[in-house]
């Protein structure tokens, strides 16, 4: 199992930044671009929403927690220390004319597991992805 942090602040082309070296390193691991498109666009849009939303628009903290393992499955936590989530979060499609609210249905849809929650200060956006073991480099 490989674990590694990554971080920056969360300005717009630090975190966009941010999210592309986390889906490079992982190229160095899958061979399956499908799941590296959806890895970037799951990172894409949590990166964003910390850009957004948890500090007010000043810049902050942004971690990403990556954990590999090999011919299974690929774990990201997305971390800041903002003001955090609604309590009513939700992972569901906001609707077609909504003017947001989509990327944490997003990264539902393209994970096997998306959780937000809050612990010891930190703002988490817990991520699971199963990938079959024919889509790993060995």
């Amino acid at each position: 199992m490989i674990r590694k942090v990554f971080e920056t602040i969360s300005l717009p082309g630090d975190s966009r930044r941010l999210a592309k070296d986390v889906v490079e390193y992982l190229g160095g691991h899958l061979s399956d671009p499908d799941a590296l498109h959806d890895l970037d666009i799951i990172l894409t849009e949590a990166c964003a929403n910390v850009c957004r939303h948890a500090y007010g628009g000043a810049a902050g903290r942004l971690q990403v927690r990556l954990t590999v393992n090999t011919g299974r499955y690929v774990e990201l936590e997305i971390v800041d220390w903002g003001k955090g989530f609604a309590a009513d979060a939700r992972f569901e499609n906001p609707g077609p004319d909504s003017e947001g609210g989509r990327g944490l249905y997003i990264m539902r849809m393209l994970s096997s597991d998306c959780q937000v929650h809050r612990r010891n200060g930190e703002n988490v956006v817990f991520i699971h992805k199963d990938i079959g073991r024919a889509r790993w480099k060995s």
